[in-house]
Order: C-alpha cells, then structure tokens, then sequence
C-alpha cells in the first residue's frame, strides 16, 4: 500500500513538472520579436551624404564634360547675311614627351547648332605652334594654329577651307580636374568655299577648346 501511495505521487510530480515545461515553452514562442531600429534612424549626417550625392554627382559629371567639351561662339558669313550659334569642341593631339606637353598637331571635332544650318559637324587638322610659355614649369602659354577644316549639316550644306588662330591655354597633364586635359581659349577665323555652289563662306569661332595630348 505504501508502495502504490509512492508511485501515485511520484506520478503526481512528474505530471505537474512536465505541465510548467509546456507553458514556458509556449511563453517562450509566443513572446513577440522585438527589432532594433535605433540604427535605422534618418540622422542629419545621413541626409547630407545623400543630398551630397543627388548635387555633387550630376554636377561633378557636368564639368567634366565641360571640361572635355568647352564651349564657344560661331558666326557664320554667307551670301552676305550672318548666321550666328554656339559650339562644343574637343581634340586629340599630339606632342612632346615632356609631362606638361603643348600638342604640335591636333585633329579636331566640333558640334555646332548654328540658325539655319541646325546641326553642324566639323573636323579640323591643326599645326600647333606656341610662341611663348610661362608659369610655373611653363604649364600656360601662348600660339597660334593654321589648318583645314571639313563642316557640313548632312542636308543641304558642305563646305571645307583653310582656319587660322591665336590662343591663350594651358598645358595637358595640369592636377585639377578642368585643367586636366590641354584647353585653348582662342579666336578663330575660318575661309572657305560651300563645296556645290563654289560660294565663299567666312566664320569666327571664339571660345575654349579642350586637347587629350599624347606624345608623339
């Protein structure tokens, strides 16, 4: 009879401890996962960095191209009328084997948007001569350059001739970053002949001009 009391209250006790088990277990699984969004927080450093990005990086991309392809003015003579529009000029030339090198010849590429000739595209081949430099290691200098020039608008208008120009820039291979490539600011003129018509066709081109100078 003792035996069986025994049993009955071992018995008792392994149920009640198995019963506490379960529901600390549910409790356990039931309890709501808690997420740490302290880190998640918009802080004024984080909308810096991304304004920072929205400005800097359209911005930054557009004076590169600037830089590349500066601007200039160009007013056109035909037939005795004036045709006026603005134009992007880039080059590749070539020069000495010095760091802070003036191109000898430069092949040229130009897009224009000029009234009545809409779009315009030139290619030029220049001699390089500059007459004088100055600054530190001779990295700004002064010259002038003779050559040919092919321009048409694919339409109704071609012509070639002969340009010539002074300029006013600085040497490839200066450390910032507009200053990077070779850069003329120059005044230009341009005679040539609308190659149909045999009609004379005189232009000044002012403005900048950029020049990626290999060495030669």
């Amino acid at each position: 009879m003792r035996k069986f009391c025994f049993a009955l209250i071992l018995l008792s006790l392994l149920q009640t401890l198995n019963a506490q088990t379960i529901e600390i277990d549910t409790v356990e699984i039931s309890k709501p996962i808690e997420i740490d969004t302290s880190n998640s927080e918009i802080t004024f450093g984080k909308i810096f960095l991304i304004t920072s990005a929205v400005i800097g990086i359209p911005f930054t991309t557009g004076l590169v191209l600037l830089s590349l392809s500066p601007p200039s003015y160009v007013l056109i003579q035909k037939d005795e009328n004036f045709y006026h529009g603005f134009g992007f000029e880039t080059s590749i030339g070539f020069g000495d084997s010095t760091r802070f090198r003036f191109s000898d010849y430069r092949f040229i590429f130009q897009f224009s948007l000029i009234k009545n000739f809409k779009s315009r595209f030139l290619l030029g081949l220049n001699k390089d001569v500059a007459l004088k430099r100055f600054g530190q290691a001779g990295i700004f200098g002064v010259g002038t350059s003779m050559g040919f020039f092919f321009w048409t608008n694919f339409k109704n208008f071609s012509a070639s001739g002969i340009e010539i120009s002074l300029w006013l820039g600085n040497a490839m291979n200066v450390p910032y970053i507009l200053l990077f490539p070779q850069h003329h600011l120059f005044i230009k003129f341009r005679s040539g002949v609308e190659l149909w018509s045999g009609k004379k066709v005189n232009e000044i081109n002012i403005g900048f001009s950029s020049s990626i100078t290999l060495k030669k």
